[in-house]
């Protein structure tokens, strides 16, 4: 279970909720996300990118080079969203998580506003077309390493596992909910996603 310093804060933290919308184009853009409506049932999307080494090698301010996006929304009447990022860094072997809550956004270009977890920055995604998102990262977010969750702060990091000068927009593309299992801490949707039982 993801806990240690990330659930701590939790507790200790009120999460940052954006008042949710009701009109036709978030209504649409949140069909697009999960691939259908998802009414007041749980819904969950996973989308990747894995950026070539020329693409790279023409961004040399980009740190990041590969991204996991896992969206997912409670069951019930109050739309409750949350996200959680997986990603890879040049020089580095092992990937670095971000996790947060979000809510349809009021205004702006996003369709989802997310507040990172333990006070660790914001970001935002919107709707590019049924097949991708845009994750926004104006600033650098909180990430944390999941194999070592006792870690306490960025300080424990390695000193490449940072969010670049380019590291500010990126297209996720959709792909198999299996993918996003590494993003998953709810063991019984784990378990039902490993099984294919639950789809987006």
């Amino acid at each position: 279970m993801r806990l240690s310093f990330l659930s701590r804060c939790l507790v200790a933290a009120t999460v940052l909720v954006v008042p949710a919308v009701s009109h036709a184009d978030a209504a649409a853009d949140i069909v697009m996300i999960f691939g259908r409506d998802p009414g007041m049932g749980a819904a969950h999307a996973c989308f990747l990118r894995r950026y070539s080494k020329a693409h790279l090698a023409s961004h040399p301010q980009q740190n990041v080079t590969d991204m996991l996006l896992y969206v997912s929304k409670q069951e019930g009447s109050e739309p409750y969203y949350g996200l959680s990022l997986q990603v890879n860094f040049r020089q580095l072997s092992k990937p670095f998580q971000v996790a947060g809550s979000c809510s349809i956004e009021s205004g702006g270009k996003s369709t989802l506003g997310c507040g990172i977890d333990c006070d660790g920055g914001h970001l935002g995604v919107r709707v590019k077309d049924a097949r991708s998102l845009l994750v926004e990262i104006p600033n650098s977010v909180r990430i944390f390493d999941p194999a070592d969750m006792e870690g306490e702060a960025d300080a424990d990091l390695p000193q490449g596992a940072r969010f670049g000068a380019d590291d500010k927009l990126f297209r996720t593309d959709r792909t198999d909910l299996r993918d996003c299992v590494p993003l998953i801490y709810d063991e019984a949707i784990k378990a039902s996603v490993m099984q294919g039982e639950t789809s987006q």
